[in-house]
């Protein structure tokens, strides 16, 4: 039960899609890439340092999400040119995970561009599809017990935040979890962080550091 939980919250963020870069080459930016702009997006993202202490393990982020569910996607970025991308490696401990990314374009209207076309998609929509597509034929079973936007103050000039709430049930087991993600533009860059928290008796991911690290992003977006 605890290695499958965590083998979903992985498959579930990868088939949710990275946002802000598309992975077939055709719906791609325009690379672009400059020193100083991949610096930045490096900087923005979340590292080891930032989870505080616990066996943490580093996971190699997906690029590829061909086998996303219908609708989920990365949009087409194709129009848009790509400055500066960072998006490995995310990180795992006892089932839960934190994933994020970040991506500089060469305007701040590219960027706002950017998050439009991923934001205007149901993120918690493609998330417990992503959910329900891992746990095919494993006999678990998954109930939704809410999803939708968290409501919280704006972090960034763009921003949208919302999390799915549920409970797997396999072998007698019950353990309840959530999926938040946190999207956000601010002038040139924007970001993307996906955290999975897992309930007793594996390792949650307690609310105090997933709004730590919520707004640990934001800061480093204002430069």
């Amino acid at each position: 039960m605890v290695r499958r939980l965590g083998l979903v919250f992985i498959c579930a963020g990868v088939l949710a899609g990275t946002a802000f870069g598309a992975s077939d080459g055709l719906r791609d930016p325009q690379k672009r890439h400059n020193a100083t702009d991949q610096a930045w997006a490096r900087e923005i993202r979340i590292h080891r340092a930032d989870l505080g202490a616990g066996h943490w393990r580093v996971e190699p982020s997906g690029g590829d999400n061909a086998g996303a569910p219908q609708g989920c996607k990365d949009p087409d970025m194709s129009d848009l040119i790509e400055t500066g991308k960072a998006q490995d490696p995310d990180f795992s401990r006892n089932g839960s995970f934190v994933g994020s990314g970040a991506a500089v374009f060469q305007t701040e209207a590219q960027a706002t561009t950017a998050w439009n076309r991923v934001a205007r998609q149901s993120l918690t929509s493609c998330l417990i599809n992503a959910f329900k597509q891992a746990l095919a034929g494993s006999g678990a079973r998954l109930r939704i017990l809410s999803d939708g936007p968290l409501r919280i103050p704006n972090l960034a000039p763009h921003f949208s935040a919302g999390r799915v709430h549920l409970v797997f049930a396999d072998s007698g087991q019950k353990v309840d979890a959530r999926f938040s993600f946190y999207l956000y533009a601010q002038g040139r860059a924007t970001a993307l962080l996906m955290i999975a928290s897992v309930g007793k008796p594996m390792q949650p991911i307690s609310d105090t550091l997933e709004r730590h690290l919520a707004e640990l992003v934001a800061k480093r977006l204002n430069r």
